[in-house]
């Protein structure tokens, strides 16, 4: 064993000359492989869960609290999930959460059958666990990566989301639809019989070829220890200049479009918009969310990362404010506005975790990353929560514009981190 933990097979082929560069693509491959039946799998079990919900309950309030404990759980499981990484490498790690949320699928299939609705709000929360490793699969792509290519392995690995997140809805309603003469839960259990199969290929395959398992090379090649998260990791972000604008970047721009695109359908709706009209502004959002996340990955590896955080704040702004100055029966102002939002999202999440990524040393990375994420995921699941209460109380012009607004201040601190990256190159002097 290394003084890290790794397997001697990991040690011996860090005796030999690694051909980093074979090993770095083979990792992103192996980890986009992964990504797409686990995200096939979620988006799947999520686009039933309301639905499963309120054909048990009989009520559309019960119906999307299921649904939302995709997002609890996608908070509640980034910390072990991270733990287990630390001690066990990404491919234990990452599998592992794709196998418990098979397991969460299963009690989601078991609640549809015997439309009992406690297994299905614990099986959701548990399908959040699929979903933490997908958002650690991100990170899996940058732990061989150099300074030069980082933001783009990273976005290829998110670019891989983007099968998963525009099927996942076709194919869980699909299967509902083929299900069409069984009544009451029971004609949702086609779809998650499909999801749990998905999960396990997501984590059989990850278990079988994340080998050599990036984390534990690095961690080899370095004769350093990788450590679990703390509580105090949060202060150890915020005292690096770049990494708070990373995790700013990131929590905001999530909480923007989970907040704006929760309560988008309903507004449409209320204009009595046919609901393939509304599909399709959902599939647009997910298009601008991952598919142009290799070319947003090579935009960030070559200017300030701070910058593309401010430029993504900017277009979420402006996709907002579209959004905002809509009126519901109007398609056209939707699919441009969370178009934008989603292109604006994605770079702010691709810049922000390549900048948390190189604001740390290898062995604090899986700590700071998790405790990212676990904030990010958080604000998102309040503002979706909270974006509803928003439109009742007021309007979604209003939420819409609110949103702009976060996006505003984003692209200011992004702005005030670029000039003061600028003048300690010119000074020579670190920031503070």
């Amino acid at each position: 064993m290394g003084p890290s933990g790794c397997p001697r097979i990991e040690q011996r082929l860090n005796d030999e000359q690694i051909d980093h560069d074979s090993v770095q693509k083979r990792t992103v491959r192996v980890l986009q492989q992964g990504v797409v039946p686990g995200g096939l799998a979620m988006g799947t079990s999520y686009s039933v869960a309301a639905l499963l919900g309120s054909e048990i309950t009989g009520s559309d309030t019960l119906g999307a609290l299921a649904a939302v404990g995709l997002s609890i759980g996608q908070s509640l499981a980034g910390i072990p999930v991270a733990a287990l990484m630390a001690r066990r490498g990404r491919r234990i790690g990452i599998g592992t959460a794709y196998a418990v949320g098979s397991l969460g699928a299963t009690c989601a299939l078991v609640s549809a059958v015997t439309e009992t609705y406690a297994l299905l709000v614990v099986g959701m929360t548990l399908c959040g666990c699929g979903q933490a490793g997908n958002l650690a699969a991100r990170y899996a792509g940058s732990d061989l990566a150099t300074d030069e290519n980082r933001a783009r392995s990273i976005s290829l690995v998110v670019w891989a989301n983007t099968v998963g997140s525009v099927l996942g809805p076709t194919v869980g309603l699909g299967l509902r639809s083929l299900s069409g003469s069984s009544e009451g839960g029971s004609g949702f259990a086609l779809s998650y019989v499909v999801s749990i199969t998905l999960f396990i290929v997501a984590a059989g395959g990850i278990i079988r070829r994340l080998k050599p398992d990036p984390l534990l090379l690095i961690a080899d090649q370095n004769k350093t220890l990788i450590r679990g998260p703390k509580f105090s990791d949060l202060g150890l972000i915020l005292s690096q200049p770049a990494a708070r604008v990373a995790l700013l970047g990131m929590m905001l721009s999530q909480g923007v479009m989970v907040g704006v695109m929760t309560v988008t359908p309903l507004h449409m709706r209320d204009g009595n918009q046919d609901p393939l009209i509304i599909g399709l502004m959902i599939s647009l959002h997910i298009v601008g969310m991952y598919a142009f996340s290799p070319w947003i990955g090579r935009i960030a590896d070559r200017i300030s990362k701070e910058l593309l955080i401010g430029i993504g704040a900017v277009i979420t702004a402006l996709g907002a404010e579209i959004a905002s100055h809509t009126d519901a029966p109007d398609a056209t102002g939707h699919f441009v506005g969370l178009f934008m939002i989603g292109i604006g999202w994605c770079s702010s999440l691709v810049a922000g975790s390549a900048l948390m990524t190189e604001a740390f040393p290898p062995e604090v990375r899986v700590a700071t990353q998790s405790t990212a994420d676990v904030l990010m995921t958080a604000t998102g699941a309040a503002a979706g929560i909270s974006s509803g209460l928003a439109v009742e109380q007021r309007s979604y012009h209003d939420l819409a514009h609110w949103a702009a607004l976060v996006s505003v201040f984003l692209a200011i601190v992004a702005a005030v981190a670029v000039i003061q990256n600028s003048r300690t190159r010119e000074t020579g002097s670190q920031p503070s």
